[in-house]
Order: structure tokens, then sequence, then C-alpha cells
């Protein structure tokens, strides 16, 4: 081969790496510069986009795209609760944009890790929040020191120090006004009212919710308007105000359901509550908060299953990430392979296919050793996801259990400690104090299925028998059932699957003790194959069919059994009873 030869060769050779690096550092940027609602959104995936992202940037040196991968992390590990990765992350991040002397990222970042420190440790917030401020106001970046200011102002805020506070806020407003940064404005505007309001200012904090309020309106600001609302509800009740507050948090709430806003939501419905209790209406106060406490409880559920699905993303993305090393491999062995018989074919074609035959064998090998890697990996997630269960249940034990029975027994102790005449508030104290140890039994309930991968039906059996022999015991003169039918012996249902059957008996039986005034209330369990009956029936006064104050219940029994992949049907009769029945079919 000619020197010509060569030369053209390795030159052609040279514009390919060259286009295979500038491509890669393109899909790296890509990767970086996604919104910030989908970082973190699913936080096990963007764990795992950015990993591979810094992996690509330190296998071709792309400094910027280390840093920006690590303050990624830091973000994403932030929101998942590793406060010590996150830290680790942002600081690193923060070092190679100092190298580099790109002070707009350096500035971002010290903001960024200042204010997620603000709950943990005070100082060293305002001391990474300063940093930040003196480089953006050194290179004059109005649009970062828009968020900065505001944000060193809640520290302020956050710190009792009221006057520092509304200093840098009006800072961010002022900045705001000048880059007519209309969606900003009402932020700065609300946190100025809500200083103002703190300070009995009342009169001024209005006209600063006016102003917060009638921008959001102009620009459409759909979550904004919905906050804006709330925070009427929150200054008319400040100031004494309880009929405009009610308007404003019945308002608030109507806004914030139609727009899928589920904790403004789950807040108005608990101020409304909280006000209805005040003017003794308590019909209003209940049903206001019993519609809290369901969105609360649908937040609860959704958080469970998000970090469910979380788990099983991260098992996912771990197969394939093996799947990804292989291909990367026998991609590089090809690759060297190619480039490597291009150049010393004419000299050791015969060594090459030698050489080439032995690394076929170690790739088998290879592939062997990683089926068992993957069949070990299977047991240690599944290890892992039983670990995560279990912690769960613990917090729910440890942490909302001894909250609830702090809660029981302070009541008592007002009760019992102290002489109360009033009648309507020992009622009261005795209603919050039997519905707290309700929620209590109900969340032993849910422990209980939660610490199980699958539940027998003899356990579910057993667990139904304890709920109907109580039932009986609190409810003199009522006759209860409990009639199973069928070859039970191995059924097995998931933790979902028992506790949804569990609460769709509880629930049928608790309406009838509550409304139906029975005599006897009789619940049957009939298999037939891989079908299943559940039937609840009372001798009750029955119920019109089509009362349209029943909706939430019914639909609580058919969400439930939807879960099953099964169905409910309720049929009353005035004077006659009510009859529940559920079906689902469960594989063996």
């Amino acid at each position: 081969m000619s020197n010509k030869s060569l030369t053209i060769f390795f030159l052609c050779l040279s514009n390919f790496l060259f286009a295979q690096h500038k491509i890669l550092i393109q899909k790296i940027d890509s990767i970086n510069n996604i919104q910030y609602q989908d970082k973190i959104e699913n936080t096990a995936k963007s764990v795992k986009w950015f990993n591979e992202a810094l992996f690509n940037s330190q296998k071709i040196n792309y400094k910027k795209g280390i840093a920006d991968s690590y303050a990624n992390l830091g973000l994403v590990y932030y929101y998942q609760g590793k406060y010590d990765f996150c830290s680790d992350a942002m600081i690193k991040a923060a070092r190679i944009y100092e190298s580099l002397k790109m002070e707009t990222k350096l500035a971002q970042t010290w903001a960024e890790y200042g204010y997620q420190l603000k709950r943990k440790n005070m100082s060293l917030a305002v001391k990474y929040m300063l940093k930040a401020i003196k480089i953006s106001e050194k290179k004059n970046d109005k649009k970062a020191l828009c968020g900065m200011y505001d944000n060193y102002g809640v520290l302020k805020e956050m710190k009792g120090e009221l006057d520092s506070a509304l200093f840098f806020y009006n800072k961010s407003l002022n900045l705001k006004t000048q880059l007519k940064d209309s969606f900003g404005m009402p932020y700065s505007l609300n946190n100025i009212a809500g200083v103002k309001l703190m300070q009995n200012k009342t009169d001024e904090a209005k006209k600063y919710f006016d102003k917060a309020y009638n921008i959001r309106k102009t620009i459409k600001d759909i979550y904004g308007i919905s906050e804006s609302l709330n925070l009427y509800g929150d200054y008319y009740k400040k100031i004494g105000n309880q009929d405009l507050a009610l308007q404003y948090y019945e308002q608030c709430a109507d806004w914030s359901k139609k727009n899928n806003f589920p904790l403004i939501t789950q807040e108005n419905h608990k101020q409304i509550s909280e006000i209805y209790e005040s003017k003794n209406d308590y019909k209003k106060a209940l049903s206001s908060y019993k519609n809290y406490d369901f969105i609360k409880d649908s937040i609860l559920n959704f958080n469970i299953r998000n970090r469910q699905a979380e788990l099983d993303t991260e098992y996912e993305t771990e197969q394939k990430e093996k799947q990804i090393l292989l291909q990367r491999a026998e991609i590089a062995e090809k690759n060297l392979w190619i480039l490597g018989g291009f150049s010393i074919a004419l000299i050791v074609s015969i060594v090459g296919f030698f050489v080439y035959n032995r690394q076929k064998q170690k790739t088998k090998q290879l592939q062997k050793e990683n089926e068992l890697k993957d069949a070990l990996l299977v047991i240690e997630t599944q290890n892992r996801l039983q670990e995560q269960r279990l912690r769960i249940s613990r917090d729910l034990h440890d942490n909302i259990g001894s909250q609830l029975t702090f809660i029981i027994s302070s009541i008592d102790n007002l009760r019992y400690g102290y002489s109360i005449e009033n009648e309507k508030l020992v009622e009261k104290l005795s209603s919050i104090s039997s519905f707290t140890k309700e929620t209590i039994s109900e969340l032993r309930d849910t422990i209980w299925a939660l610490n199980k991968d699958e539940i027998s039906f003899e356990d579910l059996k057993v667990r139904i028998s304890n709920f109907i022999e109580k039932a009986k015991i609190a409810s003199n003169g009522i006759h209860f059932g409990f009639e199973c039918e069928g070859n039970f012996e191995n059924v097995k249902l998931s933790s979902l699957q028992g506790i949804n059957i569990y609460r769709i008996i509880q629930e049928a039986i608790n309406n009838s003790l509550k409304h139906a005034n029975p005599k006897e209330i009789f619940v049957k369990v009939k298999q037939n194959k891989n079908e299943f009956f559940v039937v609840i029936s009372d001798d009750g006064k029955g119920f019109q069919q089509n009362d349209e104050n029943l909706g939430n219940g019914l639909n609580n029994l058919e969400k439930r059994a939807k879960e099953l992949k099964g169905n409910v049907k309720v049929k009353s009769v005035i004077n006659q009873g009510t009859n529940v029945l559920l079906t689902f079919n469960i594989d063996k």
C-alpha cells in the first residue's frame, strides 16, 4: 500500500471519529437540557439518563457534559431524598464549572444547592445563596437574579427577618418588571403580600394580592389563578372574615379540581371544613373533611404506586443496562476486528482468523457468566423490593401510627383532665377520638397487606372474621353470618387484591350499620373454578339507588372492584334490604 493511500485512509478514519465524537456531544447535551418537569416526573428514569450522559462525557473527557450531568443528578437525588448523593453531585458540578470559568452555570448550581439546604443547614444555605448572588450581580445576569432574590427572601423569611425578606422580594419584583416577566411577577407580589400579612399590614397585603391575581388572569396562568384564589382565602381567614374566606376557598376548590391540582384542592377542603366547624355547621364540616381525606388518600396511594413503579423501573433499567453493555462489548469487538483486519489483513490474515475464533469462545463464556449474574440480580432485586415494602410499613407504623396515638391520648387528657361543661365540645372530642381510632385500625390493615408479597385466602378469611366479630360486639342485637363455599386451600392473592376485597366487605358492612338499621347482615364467599363471588346482604330499610348522595360510596366500591379487574353490583329495595355482589377472577 502506497504512502498516498495510507494518508487517505487515516484522513477518512480521523473524519469518521470526529463525526462520531460530535454526535455523542449532541446526544449528551440533549439529555442534560431536558425540561425541569421531565427531570423530576420519574426520578428513577432520570438517574439512568444522567448517569448515561455522565459515563459518555467521561469517556470522551467532555468537561461541560460531566458538570451538567452532575448538576442534574444532584437535582434528582434531592427529590429522591438522597441528600448525601445530592451534595456530592452538586459540589462536583460546581468545581468543574469553576475550573471551566462558566460563571453563569456556577452561580446557578450554588443557588440551587443553597436553596436545597434550607431545611437541613440554614447557615450553609445562606452561604451558597450569597455566593450565587455575588457571581450573578457581577455579571449583571438579571434573569438569574430574579429567582435568586426570591429564594434568598424565602431564607430570610424562614429566619424571621421579615424586613430583609421584603427587601429581596422587592429587588426580584423590580427586575421582573424591567424584564416584563409577567409569569414571574405574581410570585414576588404574593411573597411581599405574605410578609405584609405577617406584619399585620392587611390593607397593603390585599393590594399586592390583587396585583398578582389580575396579572395571572390577564396571562391566563391556570395554576397561578388557583394559587391566588387560595391565598385570598388565607387572607380573609387571617383578618377574620370567615364568609369571604369560605367563598374563595370554595371557588379555588372548584377551579383546582377542574384543572387537576390535587394538593391545592386537598388544602381547600381542609380549610373549608375548619370554617364550617367554627360556624358550628358540623354536617358541612364533616362533608368537607371527607373530601379532604379522600383526596389525601388518593395522593398517598398515588405516591406509593409511583414509588413502586420507580422500583420496577430501576429493575428494568438494570436489565437493559446489562443488555446495553453486552451490545457495546459486541460492537466494540466488531469495530476492533474491522479496523485491525483492514490494516493487517494483507500481512497476518491467517493469524487474525485464529484470534477471532479464540475471541468468539471468550464471548460465549462471557454470555454464560452474564446469564448467571442476571439470575442473581433478579433475586437481589426481589429482596430489595421486599425491604422497601417493610421500610414503608415501618414508617407508616412508627410515624403516622404514633402521631395518631398521641392525638387520642391528648384528647383523653382533655376530656378527663379538665372539667368540660360544653356538651357539644365533649361530643366533638369523642367524635375526633373515635375517628382517629378507626384511622389507626385502617392503617394497621394497610400495613398488614403491605408487609406481604402475597396473601393466602385463609389469612384473609381470618382478617374478615375478626372484623365481623368486632362489628358484632359493637352493635347489639344484630345477627352476623359469614360463610365460605369452595376449596380455597391453594388460592393466593396479591397484597393489593387482598386489601381491596377486605375494604369492599368492610365498607359494605359499615354502610349497613350506619344507614340501614338491619337485624341481620350476612357475608358469603363462593368459588367456581377461577371465578369468585362475594355477597354482602342485609335486611335493613334499603335506599333509593338513584340518590346522588350515595355517589362517593358506590364510586369507592367500583374503583376497588376495577383494581381487582372485577365488577361490583349494588341492589337495594326499600324496606327489604340491600345486596352487594362482587365478582372477580384469580389464577390459582
